[in-house]
């Protein structure tokens, strides 16, 4: 499995360099001007403030998993392609967020030149070296939106906690981070070596973010008067509930059996330790 190997190395040095470069770049030249920013919504400036050296570190640990994957690939270990599925996973969290106070705030979503190649980025690295269907690599992009977009309820959530205080805010915003987490789990899981557990644990996911995120979406569209962000997750959610539900499906979609030897195949081009 050279070609594989060629491409880990080469994929996982451009992720290394564009989200340390990219992200170091960014927060240098837009944090001291976010502190001074209108929002034009409560709480964007708190999480312009505090969310964005958070991300920052994401993306930073990002861009580290994937110069360790680069550094699996040249010595032929086999835990080189989960190290750049866990890179590419975290580093399209940490650029998506912090676009949506930026442009609250009207100024440019600028995290969005480090998210979409991300996103290519995922694609290249799961067909080129982790040998993953479209299917697959479509499947794990939609449980990744589920990582992102329930992270992104329970820090808007947290944030109105702050600003407004209403008791649907504090009784849905943990919620939101169990199954951001329990999303992330999934999506890592399911491409590195799907398993039916990551199935059921996708569905507990699913389920709790459609009943938290649901009525928080009512709400926030009710008061703004508008389609509320909220809404995202809780559709995505069940969407993806539809679609975990059958385990067949699930198998179908991942190719569980085909994947166990294609992982035997790239597990025989390394070299025991």
């Amino acid at each position: 499995m050279e070609k594989n190997r060629k491409a880990g190395i080469t994929l996982g040095a451009i992720g290394a360099v564009m989200n340390i470069v990219g992200i170091f770049t960014i927060f240098m030249l837009w944090y001291e001007r976010a502190q001074n920013m209108e929002a034009a919504e409560p709480g964007c400036e708190m999480l312009l403030k505090y969310i964005m050296p958070g991300l920052s570190d994401v993306g930073i640990i990002a861009g580290v998993l994937f110069a360790g994957g680069v550094y699996g690939f040249l010595i032929r270990k086999k835990w080189a392609f989960p190290l750049l599925v866990i890179g590419s996973v975290l580093s399209l969290q940490a650029t998506w967020f912090i676009n949506v106070p930026f442009m609250a705030a009207g100024n440019p979503p600028v995290y969005f030149t480090l998210f979409w190649p991300n996103l290519v980025l995922y694609f290249f690295i799961m067909r080129s070296v982790g040998n993953r269907s479209w299917g697959h690599a479509i499947l794990g992009m939609f449980t990744g939106m589920g990582f992102v977009l329930c992270f992104m309820n329970g820090i808007a959530s947290w944030s109105r906690i702050l600003t407004i205080g209403t008791e649907l805010f504090y009784f849905v915003q943990r919620l939101n981070w169990f199954s951001s987490i329990a999303w992330g789990i999934v999506t890592a899981g399911i491409l590195i070596r799907p398993k039916d557990w990551m199935r059921v644990l996708g569905l507990g996911a699913a389920f709790t973010q459609v009943m938290v995120g649901t009525p928080l979406a009512v709400e926030t569209t009710i008061e703004l008067g508008r389609f509320s962000l909220f809404s995202i997750a809780p559709i995505i959610s069940l969407i993806m509930f539809f679609i975990l539900l059958s385990p067949a499906r699930f198998e179908r979609i991942t190719g569980t059996r085909e994947q166990e030897t294609a992982d035997a195949a790239m597990e025989a081009d390394a070299v025991p330790a």
